[in-house]
């Protein structure tokens, strides 16, 4: 399988704001489309990126139209979420993925917006960015770490260097290189069974969560591992857990399950997911595990 690459971000590019999940903070939005501006950049924010109908922006038919226009127009060179919330799974069957297909483009978000990126994968293999969203980590200007983990890999079609400061902890044995997929667990819970779930075999697994008990990460672990997922994968990465408790019956619980792996090489501790110190991770991009090593590694370019 070749993955299909979105165009590098250029000086000057616009980048289109959409909420496809929950409505954004007004001024949180304001002080983050700031902060994008700032590097050069123009933005556009979708015409329905503000509306909000209970937990979500909006109604379905507002948030997909919003998703649509911003990958069928010439002049977006990228996409960003405002925010992630809920919502995003109750679009997967009516995305146009062959419009998407036909105009790829950085689509950059995490959180709910798992789902979508899972999908976007799994029906158009197009790669995109698991990163900081606009109204939730732009809006206070992002810490020089997220910054240089950021930028670079929409601008550049060079494998980033990822600069952790020191070795993760591993279980396992050995190596393994693999295609990064993943995300938020209970969020990539919601797409397994269905046809918006990608292949899983070879992957290097990347999972977060946020707010979640222990019993229930161990529930969903648990379903992966009935799913096949975890005898297809060639290694997995647990990221970071901020708010899920309580923190010493989670790690136990992440041992487990890396140790269901029958060797194959587990981390612990990547700085991804939702706290303030992230990675970008390109979903669907190779990437290489290291157990003995500790270390994480993007392998690949995932722009062109």
């Amino acid at each position: 399988m070749t993955p299909l690459l979105p165009p590098r971000l250029r000086p000057g590019a616009t980048i289109a704001v959409i909420s496809p999940a929950s409505t954004p903070d007004p001024a949180a939005l304001r002080r983050g489309i700031r902060e994008i501006e700032k590097r050069g950049y123009r933005v556009r924010v979708g015409r329905f990126a503000g509306e909000k109908s209970d937990h979500l922006a909006g109604r379905d038919i507002d948030r997909l139209a919003d998703l649509h226009d911003a990958f069928a127009d010439p002049a977006v060179g990228a996409v960003f979420a405002s925010r992630g919330g809920t919502g995003c799974t109750r679009l997967l069957d009516r995305v146009d993925y062959a419009l998407i297909r036909r105009h790829p483009k950085i689509f950059v978000g995490y959180s709910d917006l798992t789902a979508l990126q899972l999908a976007l994968f799994a029906r158009t293999e197009l790669v995109s960015f698991s990163g900081p969203m606009v109204a939730t980590n732009f809006d206070g200007g992002l810490p020089a770490f997220v910054e240089r983990h950021f930028w670079p890999l929409l601008e550049l079609p060079q494998p980033p260097q990822v600069v952790l400061g020191k070795p993760l902890t591993g279980a396992g044995r050995g190596a393994a290189v693999g295609r990064i997929l993943g995300g938020t667990l209970s969020i990539l819970q919601t797409v397994i069974g269905t046809p918006y779930a990608p292949s899983f075999d070879g992957a290097i697994l990347v999972l977060e969560d946020v707010g979640e008990e222990v019993r229930r990460i161990d529930r969903t672990l648990a379903q992966l591992r009935h799913a096949g997922i975890w005898e297809r994968i060639a290694g997995v990465v647990f990221a970071t857990w901020s708010d899920c408790t309580p923190q010493p019956a989670l790690l136990r619980t992440l041992r487990h399950y890396a140790g269901l792996l029958g060797g194959r090489p587990a981390l612990f501790g990547l700085p991804y997911g939702h706290v303030d110190r992230t990675l970008t991770l390109p979903i669907g991009g190779m990437g290489r595990v290291d157990a003995g090593k500790g270390t994480f590694e993007i392998l690949d370019g995932a722009v062109r």
